[in-house]
């Protein structure tokens, strides 16, 4: 349905205006490229080299077929058991690789998984300031994202969760002066959740994430959890998308950075993740997510291949590159504009040069108007959790839905992108 529109403000805009860097960063909610392009992160998380066992186990190729943009991968500073660890000609091979097929690469310490020890992360993550390290981060500077750990601290799992907060954003904010205090360290810093990547209301919780923003001399942060939420969002759907409203809520950037359909406790792949209707809430509200995992996890259900290769994905892989609600093939974010043209060579598409675009009135009772100063939209409404909502044209810009009350998302797509805004109906 394609509407010529009229006039005025208020768009949560898809592109957003910055100025050209040499490496990616962020700009209030939004993760933009070297070019100012902005990003939507959709990718797969991949222990490259078997998880040091292999250093022939590579499978970049393999995984940029599926429509991803971006890779997440574990490394380790510290591990005895597997050599590859400390070859830097193997950390830089696996991401040139990434940046050959085109991909981002979230690089993350996997050595402090569930712990809750914040001396020994604040030691740990001096790794990332080595002179072996460096070098390598600023040969690929344009597409590295720096995750500090994978699912550091505790807060909910403890006994005092209001101190633990408090040594959960303190510990980070040290290492974050650590890290800013190295020359040329500008690049992107994303921070798990506590509890094991869990907890996503701690980066809400006494404006911890905004509290470490502000903090950074580079303003450049992106905070992550894991939807491992069998117990944290009771594994239902309606709880998951107001976990995820209320992060949306803060402004921040923000990332899934572990989607997957099952949770391990007392045994492996012990809990069924309803993991479906929280990537369509993910796609409706452009949320930046990652899926575990592509090959090698100890669940192999959990698998997205059988054998690290596009020909053989599982079902939940195949789910994962073909849903037609979510796909990374179906619905594939951009890639980033440096990577796909070797530099800057487009000029970038501002928040003001995309639209202005207004509901009202907002709160409404299900009959409302849609002002913009452009033409040619594309207008769907959806609910919270991602179903499409019937949405009737009555003429002259105005627009019904079914009067049921709630939370709505009116998505507006443009030939230069999406953009999604929100309305209540009571």
């Amino acid at each position: 349905m394609k509407q010529v529109l009229l006039m005025i403000t208020g768009l949560f805009g898809f592109f957003n205006a910055s100025a050209q860097t040499d490496y990616i960063h962020t700009d209030g909610k939004y993760i933009l490229g070297p070019c100012g392009d902005t990003l939507s992160l959709k990718g797969i998380n991949y222990a490259p080299y078997n998880w040091g066992n292999d250093i022939n186990d590579q499978r970049i190729a393999e995984i940029a077929q599926t429509g991803a943009n971006a890779v997440r991968m574990p490394w380790y500073w510290s591990n005895p058991g597997a050599n590859v660890y400390y070859n830097y000609v193997a950390l830089d091979s696996i991401i040139s690789k990434c940046v050959q097929n085109k991909l981002i690469v979230i690089l993350e310490l996997h050595d402090f998984t569930c712990e809750n020890d914040p001396n020994d992360l604040i030691s740990g993550s001096a790794w990332w300031t080595n002179n072996s390290v460096v070098p390598i981060l600023n040969k690929y500077k344009e597409s590295i994202i720096v995750n500090i750990a994978n699912e550091a601290l505790y807060v909910n799992w403890t006994g005092n969760a209001t101190a633990a907060l408090t040594t959960y954003r303190n510990t980070y904010e040290t290492i974050i002066g650590n890290l800013r205090n190295v020359t040329g360290f500008n690049y992107p810093i994303l921070i798990d959740a506590p509890d094991c990547g869990q907890t996503s209301d701690a980066f809400i919780t006494s404006n911890t994430a905004n509290y470490l923003i502000n903090a950074d001399p580079e303003h450049n942060l992106i905070f992550s959890a894991h939807a491992y939420w069998y117990a944290y969002a009771n594994n239902d759907s309606t709880q998951m998308a107001n976990k995820l409203n209320a992060v949306l809520t803060a402004d921040i950037p923000f990332v899934l950075g572990e989607v997957a359909n099952l949770q391990d406790d007392q045994t492996m792949c012990q809990y069924t993740l309803n993991y479906q209707p929280l990537l369509r809430y993910c796609e409706v509200n452009k949320i930046n997510w990652f899926a575990w995992s592509w090959d090698r996890d100890i669940c192999s259900q959990r698998q997205m291949s059988t054998n690290g290769t596009f020909a053989s994905l599982t079902n939940y892989g195949n789910d994962l590159v073909n849903n037609p609600d979510y796909g990374l093939s179906t619905h594939p974010a951009a890639k980033s504009e440096f990577l796909v043209n070797g530099g800057c060579s487009t000029a970038s598409i501002s928040k003001a040069e995309l639209a202005q675009v207004s509901i009202y009135p907002n709160p409404n009772n299900g009959t409302f108007g849609v002002k913009a100063d452009q033409h040619g939209f594309e207008l769907n409404c959806y609910d919270l959790l991602g179903n499409k909502v019937a949405l009737t044209d009555l003429g002259n810009a105005l627009y019904q839905i079914p009067s049921v009350p709630g939370v709505y998302l009116l998505k507006i797509q443009t030939a230069a992108g999406e953009s999604v805004s929100r309305f209540i109906v009571k």
